[in-house]
């Protein structure tokens, strides 16, 4: 009992965490916050080293994966359950005063917190998520409104010490996206022939579940099994039920597979798959391990594994299975492709883990926003009030400074005006000269923007007028002429919907950067 006990305290200090389900906002900020993507890699081969080096030294202990050729994992019979343990329940959305009076376990008291996630980004747009609740219980808060959101802000790594506001975004409702779920599976030795039975059957249940809720039957979703040395295989990729179950049903064990396990392998093909997918709006690769990545063949770093994941719009929701996963190397994962990480002990919770993780990415607040700053290691932070605490979550984001995509710069003229007020908007400006002196590859187009208030003529002058104040900054700071073109195009490109009958929008009186040729 001794020798278990050092054991489950080696994987507590090598995952640098509690054996929580979730991952909180401060523990997030306090490992990872303000740091680029080349951060991952500084703990994506450190794991298995250390465990290896640390079972050598404490040959007594069981080790849970035979170390010699081709690294075979043995079955784990069990994995221990943690003090105080929540298993996976269902989800249920709660008032704040419902959620002040759940009756839970002494000593865990429910905590409001909240999580920021599947953020992706379009040519002019960018959108992220959050949710509010207790992430144990698994009791999400609802009537959050624009009014609760104190700021969210765009910052750029701790090197260049750049921030902007985020002036211009809406909370979407009755949210019909689009969604593509690639489910990879790790079939390793140490997961055994019965739980990878149950593992395929929870897969297809929360499928068939989301077939039924899904009328526009808008959803496909692709399947991976992985062990490792360069076995992973891509099943299907459907969006038809009858199809999908035929890989997954009956159940087939471990056959196939049950050597050893390479997570950034089967990530690798699971990206690249979803890579290929140009029509949902939202990709999202559920990564399921129940152990720590061993026989990795590819020479790609994990940071250009995700780099391509974040330029193909994709996030990566990695699920830790049972007392052996490196849940650090998972929760790095989780951050820097903008998903959700999720942690629990038995096999009977696969049925409502897969369930949840499908409705979390549609029981959310999702916020559409116009991106204020350019950078490809962007840390997106939100900050809510008017709730029992002020809460803050953040983010990994990407703003590609290239061809087509464009960002909003908060810059606001006296009405009528074009004059540009330069110490009012110094930061503003300067954040434009800053790339374009750093960039020297790149042109913009500057356009202005009105909203439907005046005057069609006038608005279209005006605008063309304030975009060409702004280029007249530009070039006075020493940018050639030759890389600004602007345009001024009034209110016939609105950024935002008016309600019916409106004409006044602040959202639409805007500045735009756009990259171009």
């Amino acid at each position: 009992m001794k020798k278990l006990h050092t054991l489950l305290f080696f994987f507590i200090l090598l995952n640098t965490a509690t054996y929580a389900q979730e991952t909180t906002a401060e523990e997030t900020k306090k490992t990872i916050v303000g740091k680029g993507l080349k951060e991952i890699d500084k703990i994506a081969t450190k794991s298995w080293e250390d465990i290896k080096k640390f079972f050598k030294s404490n040959k007594g202990l069981m080790f849970p994966y035979k170390i010699g050729k081709n690294k075979h994992e043995r079955k784990i019979k069990k994995h221990p359950t943690p003090a105080n343990y929540i298993a996976t329940n269902s989800i249920i959305q709660t008032t704040q005063e419902e959620f002040n009076n759940l009756k839970t376990p002494i000593g865990l008291e429910p905590e409001l917190d909240i999580k920021v996630m599947y953020p992706r980004i379009s040519p002019n747009k960018g959108y992220v998520s959050f949710q509010v609740g207790d992430f144990r219980y698994k009791r999400y808060l609802s009537g959050i409104t624009k009014r609760n959101i104190e700021y969210i802000k765009l910052k750029l790594p701790d090197s260049t010490a750049s921030e902007c506001n985020v002036k211009k975004f809406r909370l979407l409702q009755n949210q019909d996206v689009k969604r593509h779920f690639s489910f990879v599976l790790d079939h390793s030795g140490s997961m055994g022939d019965q739980r990878a039975n149950k593992l395929q059957q929870g897969v297809y249940n929360a499928i068939q579940s989301n077939f039924k809720r899904d009328k526009n039957q808008n959803d496909t979703y692709s399947i991976h099994k992985f062990d490792g040395e360069g076995n992973i295989q891509h099943l299907i990729t459907s969006s038809n039920l009858q199809s999908i179950k035929s890989v997954l049903l009956p159940t087939k064990g471990l056959s196939g597979f049950g050597k050893s396990t390479a997570i950034k392998d089967a990530l690798l093909q699971a990206v690249e798959n979803l890579a290929k997918d140009n029509s949902s709006d939202s990709k999202i690769v559920v990564l399921f391990t129940d152990g720590v990545t061993n026989t990795d063949m590819s020479p790609l770093q994990l940071s250009d594994i995700i780099r391509l994941a974040i330029d193909n719009k994709i996030n990566i929701a990695p699920v830790g299975f049972g007392a052996y996963v490196d849940a650090n190397y998972l929760r790095q994962i989780t951050y820097y492709a903008g998903g959700r990480f999720y942690r629990i002990f038995h096999e009977d919770e696969f049925n409502q883990l897969f369930e949840n993780i499908i409705l979390d990415t549609e029981m959310n607040y999702l916020i559409e926003f116009s991106p204020c700053i350019f950078g490809d290691d962007i840390q997106i932070e939100l900050k809510l009030k008017g709730l029992e605490r002020p809460l803050i979550g953040s983010t990994f984001f990407s703003t590609p400074a290239k061809e087509g995509y464009s960002i909003d710069i908060n810059i606001l003229f006296k009405n009528g005006s074009a004059e540009v007020d330069k110490n009012l908007y110094s930061s503003e400006l300067n954040q434009v000269y800053t790339l374009l002196n750093y960039r020297k590859d790149i042109n913009i187009l500057i356009e202005g923007h009105t909203d439907k208030v005046g005057t069609e003529k006038s608005n279209i002058n005006l605008s063309r007028k304030r975009a060409e104040s702004v280029k007249k900054y530009l070039i006075s700071q020493g940018i050639s002429d030759k890389r600004i073109k602007t345009i001024g195009y009034g209110w016939s490109s609105p950024a935002y919907p008016y309600l019916e009958g409106q004409k006044a929008n602040e959202l639409n009186r805007r500045i735009e950067i756009k990259i171009v040729n």
